[in-house]
């Protein structure tokens, strides 16, 4: 293609990178990129792709911290120029490093220059998709995130009644599970995995509301379920670009739209994020359960979701554990906004296949998740300002 429609790119090397990997994966013109500055100064390279209005900012780096503030910086003064992070592989758990500090596209060398060229474009091509639903925003029903950093904690428990507490407020609700590989909300609420997520996303023809309807199941209370896919190996078929889809068309169906995840910031968990109006996180009333909720807060404020629009819930909270509640606010330098108490009536809830808001309506537990239910339910209802 002509340089007409080249994608302007600045790359950047660490001073410690390898140079016989950049032999060879220096994209230098090839096909449709353009390159338009280059050093070893990752500050000097961000100003010259400002400066030089930059489409994306290709990082060779020798590990992933070494270019974590740039990226997290790229993302606030230019969030509409892609990041590609080109690392010697094995990444060793980088991957969800650097897409959690930002990067669009992760390149594992050595590689060949069509491989970094082909990761460039994907680049572009996702901020073009996030762009394109940031400024759809306002005319999409709202999309609320449940996680829960730490697996154990109670999320699906909490999705479930959330979800069962908005359907009950005449809110036409779909719950989708994103556990792509283990996810239970079929079998908590009792909709049988006729068909799933992966048969969605594998079938044929154009992706609108009728089709999505096809695929949803719904428990007893009125929730509209989409199913995690029936075998572990069926998640990989649930790419980024399938599952924006299926957001997006998900909020223009329903009223509200809730995404229960795994116990980790995979793609699938980051691409409901940027998508998500709000968020409920969860942790557990003992160390590692609030270690990883405090961390799971701070991963949300480093991919730029604000405070304001997070819910913490910290689950049996009435624990005799040997923390009490200031050691709980030392961890998380604030107060869980709602607190649920462990009691038997939960594990019946979920052994009997129906939200315990439903089922033991009365039961301590039930009142605070509905709680929690009328407090996201507020929140929703209120216009989502864009930053």
């Amino acid at each position: 293609m002509s340089a007409a429609t080249s994608t302007r790119l600045s790359i950047a090397a660490h001073r410690d990178f390898p140079g016989t990997l950049l032999d060879g994966a220096m994209p230098n013109g090839d096909g449709d990129v353009l390159v338009a500055s280059g050093m070893s100064d990752f500050s000097a390279a961000l100003m010259a792709a400002e400066r030089d209005r930059s489409e994306v900012l290709l990082a060779f780096t020798p590990t992933v911290p070494d270019v974590l503030e740039l990226l997290v910086q790229s993302r606030k003064t230019r969030p509409e120029m892609g990041l590609v992070v080109a690392i010697p592989g094995p990444a060793n758990g980088s991957l969800g490093e650097a897409l959690m500090a930002g990067a669009h596209e992760i390149v594992i060398l050595p590689a060949e220059r069509t491989v970094v060229a082909a990761a460039v474009q994907k680049a572009v091509a996702r901020v073009s998709t996030l762009a394109q639903a940031e400024a759809a925003v306002d005319t999409r029903s709202p999309l609320v995130v449940v996680l829960g950093p730490k697996g154990g904690v109670g999320k699906t428990t909490v999705a479930t009644n959330l979800a069962t507490t908005l359907a009950g407020r005449d809110r036409r609700t779909l719950l989708i599970d994103l556990d792509l590989q283990f996810g239970d909300v079929g079998l908590v609420l009792g909709v049988h995995p006729d068909r799933t997520i992966y048969d969605l996303v594998t079938s044929q023809g154009r992706l609108d509301g009728e089709r999505l309807g096809g695929f949803v199941g719904r428990s007893a209370d009125g929730v509209d379920v989409l199913l995690a896919p029936a075998r572990p190996d069926q998640a990989e078929a649930v790419t980024p670009e399938r599952l924006a889809e299926v957001l997006d068309v998900a909020c223009r169906q329903y009223d509200v739209v809730i995404v229960d995840t795994p116990p980790a910031f995979t793609t699938a968990t980051i691409t409901a994020i940027d998508r998500a109006q709000h968020a409920v996180m969860i942790g557990t009333l003992d160390l590692p359960g609030l270690k990883n909720m405090k961390v799971g807060l701070e991963t949300l404020a480093l991919m730029g979701f604000e405070r304001t629009r997070i819910v913490t819930v910290l689950n049996r909270a009435n624990s005799k554990v040997g923390l009490i509640g200031t050691d709980v606010k030392k961890v998380l330098a604030a107060e869980p906004d709602v607190n649920v108490p462990s009691d038997r009536s939960v594990p019946r809830s979920l052994n009997a296949a129906r939200a315990i808001v439903a089922g033991d309506p009365r039961s301590a537990p039930a009142k605070a998740l509905r709680a929690l239910g009328e407090r996201v339910a507020d929140a929703i209802s209120k216009p989502h300002m864009k930053d």
